[in-house]
């Protein structure tokens, strides 16, 4: 029995390192989308290969955005009026609290050093969100700088987020948005209402309707993606955005039958979850060639 082990333990190392290694390459993402019943669904892929698309389950609500809690590491989703958390395992959405008068179509994202929502609307609405309360603040609207390269014009923003979400108060944060009309990233570094900057131009031509936008932090670093819908919504697109530049490349296409709603990114497991699930393969392992040694 102990040979047939030794010769078990290293094709489970080897499909463990495989998969380990594809996954470094790219981040765990969430998203929303509908079946054909037209039931929200909660789906996952990953943001290096976005044409495989795991389907976790119906949220049994219709949100319009989703993003991880930093304190908490909790998924949390938003309908335009409800916050409620999400478990990533099942989709199933369970009401947090009952907001009120906030907007509907908004950027969604959780601001890591005060622990608060971000909540901004295409139409200027600018809102903070408190996920201990359900409380709302009304803040003011944005303007480009004067001497920007949109100074004058209207901005309106789908899609938020914020870097450096972790739980350390030092790395302070910086919120960005994609305004889809002007095809920019913007740089929004008083998120509580004044000057904005623009970063620059997407540079991709037509490219739909933003509908998701998250910025991961993993070892300091801060990495976007956002999301599109095209096709008349039949389809969306997931591209990776440089901060620095504005500049967006396609990664691929999302593999959901229906467009994606909203965007949440998580890293991939840690080493030691990976050594975790290798023990427990090999117990299984074990037990399997006792039974049949039995």
């Amino acid at each position: 029995m102990h040979h047939k082990i030794r010769r078990f333990l290293p094709a489970v190392g080897l499909l463990l390192a495989s998969t380990a290694t594809t996954l470094q390459a790219q981040y765990v993402a969430y998203g929303l989308t509908t079946n054909a019943q037209g039931a929200q669904q909660l789906v996952r892929f990953g943001s290096g290969a976005p044409g495989a698309v795991t389907t976790l389950g119906a949220t049994g609500v219709a949100l319009t955005g989703i993003d991880f809690r930093p304190a908490t590491n909790q998924l949390y989703g938003y309908d335009g009026d409800k916050l409620y958390t999400v478990n990533v395992a099942t989709g199933v959405a369970t009401l947090a609290f009952d907001v009120g008068n906030t907007p509907g179509n908004v950027g969604f994202d959780f601001n890591p050093t005060v622990d608060r929502i971000r909540l901004v609307g295409p139409s200027g609405t600018n809102f903070r969100l408190n996920p201990l309360d359900g409380s709302t603040t009304v803040d003011g609207a944005y303007t480009f700088a004067m001497g920007d390269v949109n100074f004058g014009k209207v901005p309106s923003f789908t899609a938020v987020a914020y870097t450096n979400s972790d739980t350390d108060p030092a790395t302070g944060t910086t919120l960005y948005g994609i305004d889809p009309t002007l095809g920019a990233l913007i740089q929004i570094s008083t998120p509580n209402g004044g000057s904005i900057a623009t970063v620059g131009n997407l540079g991709i031509g037509a490219f739909g309707t933003v509908t998701g936008f998250d910025i991961i932090t993993v070892g300091g670093v801060n990495t976007a993606f956002f999301t599109t819908i095209i096709a008349g919504g039949l389809s969306s697109n997931l591209y990776a955005v440089n901060l620095g530049t504005g500049a967006a490349t396609l990664v691929g296409a999302i593999g959901a039958a229906n467009g994606i709603q909203g965007l949440a990114l998580t890293p991939v497991p840690e080493p030691g979850t990976w050594a975790l699930m290798l023990s427990g393969l090999v117990g299984l392992g074990v037990i399997a060639r006792r039974r049949r040694a039995a």
